[in-house]
């Protein structure tokens, strides 16, 4: 024990109730993080105890007692003192423990989980609300990641071991954090990305250990439910921790649920989509492609390190700002490429908006992204510069409650065209969709192929600004005051605006280029 002599001072002041309270902190935290010290404190208790039992605590002090006391009396007085007083003094030494250990602990624990070993850091965060749980410490990227419970409220956050090893979590989630090998997952969602540095690397749930064999692969906690895990690409070892069973492995594109009573796993669809891998967007042919043909704006859908920001990538800085409504999960999801904008519909009422933008003024005009819907919400917006009672140029979505892709644009008055769909906008599937107005001719695509078209006038200079994603926005005309509407209920990427017309073989390449690959082919 190398502070024996500061211990000693300590437990002399605390026996005698002069520590300040800067040295009751101090004996707190010795006592607390070395076992020998704590073994001395108690003994010293124990010693004092012992003596004020044998010998008594209140030295002279006399006791007086009535003139009319007789001996019987004295002697039961006599008695209870020798009783009351050791019991007192150690009823005291606890209380004063209880009240140092109460005071200190806190700071205490803080102050060691700070000044502790780091086993990694926090890489990146979008709008993460990242805290070591109990401890009144939060973090943001940049800072070290260390051993211990967090606490995810919001957002994501993106953890990078010693061992290489990078996990995203999304909240909410709860998780333990107990080496560079070993993370404890209580609640929540997360994919982790193990290079051969960190094979080994394993993610315990309370229903299943995850064992990594180089790979990457997705977790998933769900009360009420159980554990899933699904394999990206690699090999993982699943053991119950419930159930006596053989370990099961799970190879690229297999899944499986841990069930929550009984432990037993069982086979389910992977879903790749449903976790969010990595904060940086691939390098991919389709995104140089669209910045060759002059874009006005052009969103990737990074997650940006705020988490209410969508990323103009054309040169322009028309950056949307995301208006999360309700939405008490992460707004940033997987992508057809990298990750997407995550919508939830009317429920939420989440959307992004760009404040103002040039509009195109030839009357050429291309809009186009990478979509997958949930469900079909009436009116459901993909984007619009279209407002209650005011004019716009085009208002891009979902047909009423049938849910036929549909395009409108306006006139110089209030007259326009539209071109629709002639079937129901498919439900969990990556979708390319475009149209292009080239100043005679309205043409509307999906997954590369016109599907219809019609004739159009010049598009006018409309009178509202601001262009939706996910919503129709805000108007300004008096007559129709109100908020956002006309949600979409799932997933946007890759969003791009022309102020001129691209040719159908120009549109056809594109999805060419980035068409999903089933899963059946990726084995």
């Amino acid at each position: 024990m190398s502070n024996e002599n500061e211990l000693n001072e300590l437990l002399a002041a605390f026996i005698d109730d002069e520590l300040t309270e800067e040295q009751r902190r101090r004996l707190a935290e010795i006592v607390q993080y070395d076992a020998d010290a704590r073994a001395r404190f108690l003994e010293h208790c124990r010693m004092h105890a012992a003596l004020a039992w044998e010998h008594g605590v209140l030295g002279n002090l006399s006791f007086s007692t009535a003139p009319e006391a007789n001996a019987e009396n004295v002697v039961e007085v006599s008695f209870r003192n020798r009783i009351g007083r050791p019991l007192a003094i150690a009823a005291g030494i606890a209380l004063v423990i209880g009240l140092v250990w109460q005071a200190a602990l806190p700071s205490v624990r803080r102050n060691a989980w700070l000044t502790g070993p780091a086993v990694g850091t926090v890489e990146r965060s979008a709008g993460g609300k990242l805290s070591a749980e109990d401890l009144a410490v939060s973090l943001v990227a940049g800072d070290a990641l260390r051993t211990g419970d967090y606490l995810l409220e919001g957002g994501l956050i993106n953890l990078r071991f010693e061992n290489g090893v990078e996990v995203v979590v999304e909240a909410p989630a709860r998780f333990r954090v107990e080496s560079s090998e070993r993370f404890v997952l209580h609640s929540g969602r997360l994919s982790a990305n193990v290079p051969p540095a960190g094979k080994g690397f394993t993610v315990q749930t309370p229903d299943a250990d995850v064992i990594d064999h180089g790979t990457e692969f997705g977790v998933e906690v769900t009360k009420g439910v159980g554990s899933e895990i699904h394999v990206f690409q690699g090999e993982v070892e699943v053991k119950s921790r419930t159930m006596k069973a053989e370990t099961l492995r799970l190879f690229t594109d297999q899944a499986t649920r841990v069930d929550e009573v009984d432990g037993s796993p069982a086979g389910i669809t992977v879903a790749p989509d449903r976790f969010l891998r990595s904060f940086d967007e691939p390098s991919a042919s389709y995104a140089k492609r669209i910045q060759q043909l002059d874009p006005v704006m052009y969103f990737r859908m990074a997650p940006s390190s705020d988490g209410l920001t969508l990323t103009d990538h054309s040169g322009n800085g028309l950056h949307a700002q995301i208006h999360p409504g309700t939405a008490g999960q992460p707004l940033f999801g997987r992508g057809r490429l990298g990750s997407a904008f995550k919508i939830r519909g009317a429920r939420t009422r989440s959307h992004a908006v760009v404040s103002d933008y040039p509009k195109t003024t030839n009357s050429q005009l291309t809009v186009m992204a990478w979509v997958r819907a949930t469900s079909r919400p009436r009116w459901a917006s993909i984007a619009k510069n279209w407002g209650e009672g005011e004019l716009g140029q085009f208002h891009f979505g979902l047909l009423d409650h049938t849910g036929e892709l549909e395009i409108r644009i306006r006139g110089p008055k209030r007259g326009g065209s539209r071109v629709q769909d002639s079937e129901p906008f498919p439900i969990g599937v990556w979708q390319h969709v475009a149209f292009v107005a080239d100043g005679t001719t309205l043409r509307l695509y999906r997954n590369g192929r016109e599907v219809g078209s019609t004739t159009h006038r010049p598009i006018g200079p409309p009178t509202i600004k601001a262009l939706a994603l996910g919503a129709k926005p805000i108007g300004n005309h008096p007559r129709y005051p109100g908020a956002p509407s006309d949600f979409w209920h799932g997933r946007i990427d890759e969003f791009a605006l022309f102020n001129h017309a691209l040719d159908g073989s120009t549109i056809r390449e594109l999805y060419e280029t980035e068409k999903p690959v089933r899963v059946a082919d990726r084995r």
